[in-house]
């Protein structure tokens, strides 16, 4: 315990020590502990109205909120720094000049995707509630499943067409189709009712519970369903990622016109993907910054390039979806 104490500690003074280091250089200061900001309800309906017209060209975001606003923090606190020469980077034709306006709305930006983290994560967990629910009575009605199968197994083992309907109960899996599979044997009872009741090793018991669990699973299995509203969240949340992406990308731009091979290009490097697992959670706030605040580590990737469509982090989601297809969890 007392090793485990040693070694937290040893990581926040490090921490600090670059905090310290950092500042004394004139770097911008991390904005863990920046005073509130929230947007405005105008600003934040504008930005939500420039985050749609992206539609389907959108980076998915693959989590690490905490860590990823104080990476963005930074690059815009150095982009306010450095304005005055920013503002005069050369841009090409086709591209629109850079202004002091464009470098301030990274930190509205950055609060639009912290609102629509917020949001998806709301809904994402009103999903997992409903997939845990329905796991009880999903697995009992598979008990009774198997129960009027074996009955019906035996009634039409002489009949091509009742054997056909079987099959069809049984081609598919999945929740939705278990639910179908209720329903469709329910009808086979309702059809067979009095051989049903006939049957003695619990056969009519096993339908009267279905029938009471076939509207229930119904409902749940909706539940469970990422509904619109959700996916819209996801989505939105996705599409203001991209927003920081591409604001950051142009500010990098622009310091690398001014400032490549200097230290100051490393208040503007671009946020380290970890290869391997996805992050589930945001971790430790003083950990994140520290991590944040040392740099990319080796061996990791940058999300430079990712908003262009080869997506480095696409594929490592935080919500363990890596596209929008898969909507059921």
């Amino acid at each position: 315990m007392a090793k485990a104490s040693t070694t937290t500690s040893s990581r926040t003074n490090k921490a600090a020590r670059k905090r310290a280091a950092r500042e004394t250089q004139g770097a911008p200061r991390s904005s863990t502990r920046a005073a509130a900001y929230a947007l405005s309800a105008a600003r934040e309906a504008e930005l939500l109205r420039e985050a749609e017209s992206l539609g389907d060209n959108t980076v998915v975001f693959p989590g690490k909120l905490a860590r990823r606003v104080i990476w963005s923090s930074r690059i815009q606190l150095a982009a306010e720094r450095d304005a005055a020469d920013l503002v005069r980077t050369p841009f090409p034709e086709d591209e629109p000049a850079l202004t002091r306006e464009e470098i301030h709305a990274l930190r509205d930006k950055i609060e639009l995707l912290r609102a629509a983290q917020s949001r998806w994560q709301a809904a994402q967990q009103r999903q997992e509630q409903a997939v845990a629910m329905f796991k009880g009575p999903a697995a009992e009605a598979a008990l009774h499943r198997q129960t009027l199968l074996r009955f019906f197994d035996l009634r039409f083992k002489k009949s091509p067409e009742g054997q056909k309907r079987l099959m069809a109960i049984r081609a598919g899996s999945g929740d939705a189709d278990l639910v179908q599979d209720v329903s469709d044997l329910l009808l086979l009872c309702s059809e067979h009712a009095e051989a049903l009741h006939k049957a003695p090793r619990g056969e009519a018991d096993a339908a009267a519970r279905l029938r009471e669990l076939s509207p229930l699973l119904a409902r749940m299995l909706a539940d469970k369903t990422l509904s619109p509203e959700a996916q819209r969240s996801r989505k939105l949340r996705d599409a203001a990622y991209t927003l920081v992406v591409h604001a950051e990308r142009r500010l990098r731009a622009a310091a690398e016109y001014w400032y490549a091979g200097t230290d100051k290009m490393k208040d503007y490097a671009p946020f380290p993907v970890s290869r391997g697992a996805a992050s589930t959670g945001d971790g430790d706030e003083e950990e994140g910054e520290a991590a944040a605040e040392d740099g990319a580590p080796e061996g990791d990737a940058s999300e430079e390039g990712a908003a262009d469509g080869d997506a480095s982090e696409e594929g490592a989601t935080e919500d363990g979806e890596p596209n929008e297809a898969e909507d059921e969890g």
